[in-house]
């Protein structure tokens, strides 16, 4: 089950686990020890992770950890979600048919705790993978906004 943290108008971010308010550089650290995170809107309720995981990749590349080289980033910005969304559907699609299916045959047996992991692990890279397409795209209609009035 994923974490709950809750954002309030006043953008802080409180665990509810913990019962403390929690730094997006503590997210990424629950992050990287293996926890999910759901960051909800304490007013509205809504969903509102993606947009708190674009931060926290944003607040990284300012640190000087930058998770994606600026090759893949220019990629994403050229092509787009669509593009990005259907390939990770494609390879998605493929492992969820062919690990199993072989573990199948190997073992005699249904899926194992290890291809459920690795399922885990590639949702989870499908999210960051969305969450940086869409900032990216936020940045870029900025970008275009700023250029149209200058």
């Amino acid at each position: 089950m994923a974490r709950i943290i809750k954002r309030y108008e006043n953008r802080k971010l409180y665990d509810t686990e913990n019962r403390k308010y929690i730094s997006l550089e503590e997210i990424a650290n629950l992050i990287r020890q293996g926890e999910e995170v759901q960051v909800i809107d304490n007013t509205t309720e809504a969903d509102i992770t993606v947009q708190t995981l674009t931060q926290v990749i944003v607040e990284e590349g300012k640190r000087g950890r930058n998770p994606l080289s600026s090759e893949v980033l220019h990629e994403i910005i050229r092509w787009g979600n669509h593009l990005l969304d259907d390939s990770l559907q494609q390879v998605r699609h493929g492992l969820d048919q062919l690990v199993p299916n072989s573990l199948g045959k190997l073992f005699g047996k249904g899926e194992s705790s290890e291809i459920s992991e690795l399922k885990k692990r590639i949702e989870s890279l499908e999210q960051v993978i969305n969450t940086l397409a869409n900032q990216l795209s936020i940045e870029q209609e900025k970008n275009e906004e700023n250029s149209s009035t200058n």
